[in-house]
């Protein structure tokens, strides 16, 4: 037994030590001598590597030791809840579904298992039929409502619940009053999340400024929680106040990443600053690292705009900035690669701009 435990550590440390990026943080070194030091079995420490390689941003050696973990124990809860979350932020969500399932069978009694397995269905929607959503909506709303019942003081499965109510069709089960009464009770459990929820209803209706007045609100009890700070940055965006989401993006990527939103946010960011600068003419060369930046992302999911989109983004910095050559370049590439009818129509009056620059 003491030789397979040996073995086991031994295979976390290779892990770390093998990786081409290194996840070596002091939080993993602290935790890994801390497991040591007290005797913790060597088979819960590769979990262990896997969850602060998750935490940290690095999802693919996250997956890798995870995979090597499932083979060893199939019914580990833990390990299938944590390749569930990997899988969901590849944007491979029947292999999510399934592993939220499966973690569900080995645990039933764990609210953050209903609510990945709720995120994991409404991540769905955009992709499916009236017949199809009805379904689906149902089976959220019956995960959604498990996860609050089983911690009814979680923030974030009351939040999972207020996003359906805002933004669903009312005939699956949409509803603004439920939205307003689920404000209520978060904000009995939290002030700054009651604020932010009163600031979506208000964004839902359309009362932009009330929405910005409720937001402020938020973030100036909890000025860090990434989810108040892009929904600042998204609504000035809606408001046309494209410099100020510069700035506010900008502070995204500066932030922790405490939910399944939160990890993609922090890529949306990164195109929505680029996108902003684009608009507004101003912090131009920002707005043009944010977008080489966004290339490089880590996760996929149909809230993330494509390269082309991107890249569509970097000509009108390009043409701002007096780089007509480089613009012309990737605006001839993207209209080559045969792009859908809404980015041809951007690049068809970016077309126009390039040629009035030219004359």
């Amino acid at each position: 037994m003491i030789a397979i435990q040996l073995s086991r550590l031994e295979i976390a440390l290779n892990h770390v030590l093998s990786s081409k990026k290194s996840f070596l943080t002091m939080p993993f070194l602290t935790a890994l001598l801390s497991m040591i030091s007290i005797g913790t079995s060597a088979s819960s420490i590769p979990l262990q590597q896997a969850i602060t390689a998750f935490n940290d941003g690095y999802y693919q050696q996250a997956k890798v030791i995870l995979d090597d973990e499932l083979s060893l124990t199939p019914n580990s809860e833990r390990v299938n809840h944590y390749l569930g979350r990997t899988a969901y932020l590849q944007a491979e969500l029947d292999k999510a579904e399934t592993y939220f399932k499966t973690a569900i069978k080995l645990n039933d009694q764990l609210s953050d298992n209903f609510y990945w397995l709720a995120v994991t269905y409404a991540a769905q929607f955009k992709d499916v039929g009236f017949f199809s959503a009805s379904s689906l909506a149902d089976r959220f709303l019956e995960a959604a409502k498990q996860a609050v019942k089983l911690a009814p003081d979680s923030l974030l499965a009351h939040e999972g619940l207020l996003k359906f109510y805002i933004g669903a069709p009312g005939i699956i089960g949409g509803s603004i009053n439920k939205a307003k009464k689920r404000a209520k009770i978060i904000a009995n459990l939290n002030t700054a999340a009651g604020h932010f929820a009163l600031g979506r209803i208000h964004f839902y209706e359309g009362d932009f400024q009330l929405a910005e007045v409720q937001i402020r609100k938020a973030l100036a009890i909890e000025p860090n929680r990434m989810r108040y700070v892009f929904g600042l940055g998204y609504l000035l965006r809606e408001m046309d106040r494209h410099s100020e989401a510069v700035d506010v993006f900008l502070k995204v990527s500066q932030l922790q990443a405490i939910d399944p939103f939160d990890r993609i946010d922090l890529w949306r960011a990164k195109y929505e600053t680029g996108r902003a600068s684009s608009l507004s003419g101003e912090k131009l060369e920002l707005g043009r690292q944010a977008l080489v930046s966004y290339k490089k992302r880590n996760v996929s999911s149909s809230n993330l705009d494509g390269d082309d989109w991107a890249q569509a983004r970097l000509v009108s910095i390009y043409q701002h900035q007096g780089k007509n050559k480089q613009a012309k370049e990737l605006l001839s590439k993207l209209l080559a690669a045969d792009p859908d009818s809404k980015l041809k129509k951007l690049l068809k009056k970016q077309l126009k701009q390039q040629s009035d620059n030219s004359i």
